[in-house]
């Protein structure tokens, strides 16, 4: 039986190195040469290669997009609410939001931080948007090839799938506690392995059906020039900055003097009888020197 059980094993890692072999020449013949591409061919977009399938491999590219955007706004409430309202209608969703700023004792204008999950074959189009009702400061876009990586893991869990009907059959044929226990073992720990790697699978085909968008929204009174100006935009943006800025002084001198009035009272009903009750004593004080 001891016999029995080591040919059927030696069985089942043949049968492994077969489709392992076999599914990693799949992998050479369909993506060896992904990476020699055109030299004087220009890069697809995100959208073709998420939604394409690569010329003569019959595999759809697996494409990951981060896109990054920092942006100003006068009309930060506006803002917020149309993103929001955006995204819904692009199918997408909102993975993390965060804002500060604002405070009951302070004037500091707001900072947003978002982070949105797009579908990636609309991310051109939720860029645009923010164009159009944002000032765009800084914007980048990084993108990664995990094709290989992902055909890579569905070779191996086809292996392990393999390798897991093979002993099931074991475990169906074992005549002994021990036989059990140890195709058991070994059962286990195959089964793990696969469901850790569709994770994997799943994490990918996540990332790369969405696009993750990574926007800093700050609030501010005037929005930065991001286009260039002729000498004459250039002086006329100065005068109106040096208008907007001795507008501001006055009005903070003016906010100051106002939010003294208390501190003005306050010493005013402290202060008052201090100085008049000093300036009744001298009163008297001259009296009787001048009767002496």
């Amino acid at each position: 039986m001891k016999r029995k059980l080591l040919v059927l094993l030696l069985t089942a890692a043949l049968l492994l190195g077969v489709v392992g072999c076999s599914a990693g020449s799949a992998v050479k013949d369909n993506y060896g040469s992904m990476g020699d591409g055109g030299a004087g061919e220009s890069a697809p977009s995100i959208s073709d290669t998420v939604t394409e399938s690569d010329k003569g491999t019959g595999e759809a590219r697996k494409i990951i997009e981060r896109i990054e955007l920092t942006v100003q706004t006068k009309a930060f409430d506006e803002l917020m609410d149309a993103i929001e309202t955006q995204v819904a209608e692009l199918g997408g969703y909102v993975e993390n939001s965060r804002v500060s700023g604002r405070e009951f004792d302070s004037d500091e204008n707001r900072y947003a931080t978002l982070t949105l999950r797009i579908p990636a074959e609309k991310s051109s189009e939720f860029s645009a948007y923010i164009s159009d009702n944002s000032v765009v400061t800084d914007r980048s876009v990084t993108t990664e090839d995990v094709t290989l990586t992902y055909v890579d893991i569905e070779s191996r869990v086809t292996a392990l799938e393999a390798e897991k009907a093979a002993l099931e059959k074991l475990l169906a044929n074992a005549a002994s506690m021990s036989e059990i226990l140890s195709v058991q073992e070994r059962l286990t720990d195959v089964i793990y392995e696969i469901d850790s790697y569709k994770s994997q699978l799943r994490t990918y085909d996540n990332l790369v059906s969405y696009s993750t968008i990574t926007m800093r929204i700050r609030e501010v009174e005037r929005t930065a020039v991001v286009k260039k100006q002729t000498v004459w935009e250039k002086i006329g943006t100065n005068l109106a900055n040096g208008f907007i800025n001795v507008w501001q002084a006055l009005v903070g001198i003016f906010v100051f003097l106002v939010s003294a009035i208390p501190y003005l009272l306050l010493l005013t009903l402290i202060g008052g009888p201090i100085l008049w009750f000093i300036r009744k004593r001298r009163k008297n004080k001259k009296a009787k020197q001048e009767q002496k």
